[in-house]
């Protein structure tokens, strides 16, 4: 399972990326600028929650090479090619002259369970495989990678997928009839922020409620020194 982990590291940012670029392009009618918005903001998003979740706060990191303390320089690519494949094939229920709010919302909920199912299930079997290494109080206290797993996932990548949804939608409805620069700068900046506040506040807050913490207490050295389950 490891060698799939290894070669899917490379082959999304160097075959799917481009591929998911390419399928949007198509659907937007040519247009770059809006392609290039909902394809880079999930990379930027996901470089920022990655640099400090792996470097800055040590809750996981990736057993590859290269990396710059468990951070691949390529990590924003990765899941940026997944989401945005995935996005486009889930698009296909989304109807594209549906210009109302049910849209987007519509947008943000399938796309938020699509990508959060599949990106538990990536997860789950990276963690098994030991690709990735987690350093959570759920592991810390002797988990599964199911269980650990399914403490942060739905949560993290549901809303990141809700968010990206929502992205798409609003780039479709009110960019492709007409943009400016600064339309399509808010957009993309608040996409941005989204994309990394709300999975973030959500995950934080239900962390707090299960364990009376922040979830950003880092668990690598009673991992790493193995000594045994916490309470």
């Amino acid at each position: 399972m490891t060698h799939f982990y290894n070669v899917y590291q490379f082959a999304a940012p160097a075959v799917l990326f481009p591929l998911a670029y390419w399928l949007w392009l198509g659907r937007f009618g040519g247009d770059h600028a809006v392609t290039a918005l909902i394809m880079l903001v999930p990379v930027v998003s996901y470089y920022v929650i990655a640099i400090v979740g792996i470097i800055r706060l040590r809750l996981w990191r990736i057993n590859t090479r290269p990396t710059i303390k468990g951070l691949r320089p390529h990590h924003g690519f990765v899941i940026g090619a997944a989401a945005g494949l995935i996005a486009y094939l889930t698009f296909w229920l989304v109807p594209q002259d549906q210009a109302s709010t049910r849209g987007v919302f519509t947008a943000a909920f399938v796309l938020g369970s699509v990508f959060g199912y599949w990106n538990w299930w990536y997860e789950t079997y990276a963690v098994k495989s030991g690709f990735i290494s987690l350093y959570t109080k759920k592991i810390a206290a002797g988990a599964t990678p199911e269980e650990a797993v399914t403490d942060y996932a739905p949560i993290m990548f549901g809303s990141f997928g809700a968010c990206h949804g929502a992205l798409i939608k609003i780039a479709e409805n009110f960019l492709l009839p007409g943009y400016s620069a600064l339309s399509i700068w808010s957009v993309a900046i608040t996409g941005v922020v989204a994309m990394i506040g709300i999975p973030t506040a959500l995950y934080l807050s239900v962390h707090r409620i299960r364990y009376g913490e922040s979830g950003l207490r880092t668990y690598v050295d009673s991992i790493t020194a193995g000594s045994g389950a916490i309470d």
